[in-house]
């Protein structure tokens, strides 16, 4: 027995020993990179706001990285950091807080609560399970299908995630997938890719859209109807859907078997009639869809829609959630949220975003239309890092259209690949829709880096190969 111990011994005290080294490693690099950000002279336009976030905002997304401290922390720490340094005034740095964003993630909390504690997720986790094949790739294209159905009549992103995450969470229960295993990790990003990357096919799958398409217009004098639209950006988006679904199927095998389907199927008939509360949950899931889905005649915010579902499910009668149901949720999720979305609030205001712009649009100028469409691709993936979708946007969608037109260049096909760009992320920070979908902890850092890295790649071989020969096909270039 003590000659089978001794190597077993041996062997961990240099894991041990190289694990502490890396660990201080790790440390050494976020502060000494802030550090010399610091150090860098100021200019007209790197002024010491613009040099603030930077280094600031490299310490909090090195920190997410590699979870040398809870990623929670990080995000709470962010705009604290932008306070001190003189980055940001509070109203700036905590401005997330007044968001919608924000909401929809407590209504979602709720929401995702109750479908879990009744049963109906697993439900409706088996049932989808058994309907898309009872494989793990089934499952996957099961659910990127679910978002392509989704997509159109939902215009908020963060409502359809907030419908989408708790049946993935169902279907990572059904089948045994611990989270932040590699099948837990496939199942959430294959929810949030049939969501995010098809959104980008309809003219309502994001709020941004309408708004881009009508900048454009005031510039140009010509409208897109939803119908053009998708002519232009619908079959494009589905391949890209199925492809980034074909690398999480690559890249994320699951480390346990699937349940087979005679497994699925009795467990299915063992939860026999819905029951009560099960039924109470599929009516207020249902108002729930009925409500984003006609925002656009009502004009009541997704967020509102979603935290009155939530009251509702206090009420005599209902009794869905209690206050000790209440103080049993993850609201750590909203911190990491709020932190986290402070970095493209302050970017705007302490003038990085304009920094950035300033760097970039001179690779524009002279540029093929080709050339135009794969560099505006890569300045949405670069504005990424700095700026929220949605104020990537709202900043830059008026300046290439005033490029494009300048270089005689149709300005729509431009704005699809810059909105392509601003479709690709490499930590969750970047997106609020994917910090959502990775707040919950079923996914893992090194999981989401797998599948977001190479998603990236292809998607700028995509926009080149596929993309810009379909629309030159169809006559936009």
């Amino acid at each position: 027995m003590s000659q089978n111990a001794k190597p077993v011994s041996t062997n961990l005290v240099p894991n041990k020993t190289n694990n502490n080294a890396m660990l201080i490693l790790k440390w050494i690099i976020s502060i000494l990179v802030p550090v010399i950000i610091f150090m860098v002279p100021e200019s007209a336009s790197f002024t010491p706001a613009v040099r603030g976030f930077l280094a600031i905002t490299f310490w909090g997304v090195f920190c997410m990285a590699t979870e040398i401290i809870p990623s929670t922390l990080a995000a709470l720490m962010l705009p604290v950091f932008y306070i001190l340094f003189n980055v940001a005034k509070p109203a700036q740095a905590f401005a997330p807080w007044t968001s919608t964003v924000i909401w929809i993630a407590v209504g979602g909390i709720i929401i995702a609560s109750i479908l879990m504690t009744s049963g109906l997720a697993k439900r409706i986790a088996y049932f989808t399970i058994l309907k898309s094949g009872g494989s793990f790739s089934g499952v996957l294209i099961g659910l990127a299908v679910a978002g392509i159905v989704i997509n159109p009549f939902v215009p908020s992103v963060m409502g359809k995630l907030a419908i989408m995450v708790p049946i993935a969470i169902g279907v990572c229960q059904a089948l045994g997938f611990e989270p932040k295993s590699k099948g837990a990790s496939a199942v959430m990003l294959a929810a949030f890719i049939g969501i995010a990357s098809t959104r980008i096919g309809f003219y309502t799958g994001d709020g941004g859209i309408p708004m881009m398409m009508n900048i454009v217009a005031g510039i140009t004098k010509s409208s897109v109807s939803w119908t053009q639209y998708a002519y232009h950006n619908l079959l494009i988006s589905i391949i890209f859907t199925a492809l980034s679904i074909g690398i999480i199927i690559a890249a994320l095998k699951p480390e346990k078997v699937m349940a087979k389907r005679d497994v699925i199927v009795e467990k299915y008939a063992e939860l026999g009639l819905m029951n009560s509360n099960e039924k109470k949950v599929a009516v207020l899931l249902g108002i729930t869809i009925l409500g984003l889905v006609t925002d656009s005649i009502h004009k009541i915010d997704p967020a509102w829609i979603f935290m009155v579902i939530a009251l509702i499910t206090f009420l005599p009668g209902i009794n869905l959630m209690n206050e000790e149901k209440l103080g049993k949720l993850n609201y750590k999720i909203l911190f990491f949220v709020a932190g986290c979305m402070a970095i493209g609030t302050v970017a705007g205001t302490s003038g990085a975003g304009k920094w950035m712009a300033d760097l970039i649009f001179p690779l524009l100028s002279g540029a093929s239309p080709l050339q135009t469409s794969v560099t505006v691709w890569f300045v949405g993936v670069l504005l990424n890092f700095a700026l929220t979708p949605l104020a990537a946007m709202a900043s830059f969608t008026g300046p290439i259209t005033e490029i494009c037109i300048q270089a005689g260049i149709n300005p729509l096909p431009v704005i699809y690949a810059f909105l392509n760009g601003l479709d690709q992320y490499l930590l969750p920070y970047e997106f609020a829709g994917l910090l959502f979908v990775y707040s919950y902890g079923y996914i893992s850092m090194n999981s989401l880096v797998k599948v977001i890295g190479p998603k990236l790649i292809l998607s700028g071989v995509f926009i080149a190969l596929i993309a810009y020969p379909y629309w030159k096909l169809i006559g936009l270039f």
